[in-house]
């Protein structure tokens, strides 16, 4: 059957974090005493917090502001950061995660490959995101160049979970292996995979063995050029 949709993840696919972190943004240390934390403490802290967190139904930025102050606040926590000015730190943190841009940056190819791409098939954008996620690809000029945008803020579950992939199924009546999805994230491939869609691992940083995945692998966007 004929590929006519491709389903791309924002993260590692798209974009990426300038700190190296997600949730590490570029004032963190104007607020975090760099100091008196050990950074991969803190680090898995984030990651064990995340997975509370990221399904969460969020309608608006100021209900994200007010997660994430409880997200940095349990990280902090959890790591046993000392500071009487926690709740400000927290709420800083958080206030600079949702309206700082400056925190992720598109790949060199992520522009011009979505244009060339879009002529040739149904772009869909399907993220565990954030409404702050759906501000950034506006303001970067790249929303509009996919048929829909799916952030999994507005349902309350993740890819992970395989429902998020059921909307794009029913509102583009996609069949199955009409779509090739795309993301850097083996679990959400093989969510995708059990959905009828199929599966491209995005490898930016090249650190994925060939050998251990059944997946075709791409480490650049433009690759799909040539793939398709």
């Amino acid at each position: 059957m004929k590929v006519k949709y491709l389903v791309l993840d924002f993260g590692k696919v798209l974009a990426y974090p300038v700190s190296g972190n997600w949730f590490i943004t570029p004032n963190f240390y104007k607020y975090v005493d760099k100091n008196k934390i050990k950074i991969e403490d803190l680090k898995i802290a984030f990651n064990q917090n995340a997975g509370k967190e990221i399904g969460d139904i969020l309608e608006n930025e100021k209900e994200e502001i007010e997660m994430f102050k409880n997200f940095y606040k349990k990280a902090f926590k959890q790591i046993k950061y000392e500071n009487k000015n926690i709740d400000d730190i927290s709420l800083n943190c958080a206030i600079d995660f949702v309206k700082n841009n400056d925190k992720y940056k598109l790949y060199d190819d992520t522009y011009l490959s979505l244009e060339k791409l879009s002529k040739k098939y149904k772009l869909i954008c399907l993220s565990d995101n954030w409404p702050s996620g759906r501000r950034y690809m506006k303001d970067l000029k790249i929303y509009d160049l996919f048929e829909k945008v799916y952030i999994s803020s507005d349902y309350g579950y993740t890819k992970k979970e395989l429902l998020l992939f059921d909307h794009p199924i029913k509102d583009f009546d996609i069949k199955e292996n009409e779509a090739i999805f795309v993301d850097d994230d083996i679990l959400n491939l093989d969510a995708a995979n059990k959905k009828g869609f199929i599966p491209i691992l995005m490898d930016r940083d090249k650190k994925v063995d060939e050998k251990s995945i059944i997946y075709k692998k791409i480490d650049m966007l433009s690759d799909l050029n040539s793939l398709l």
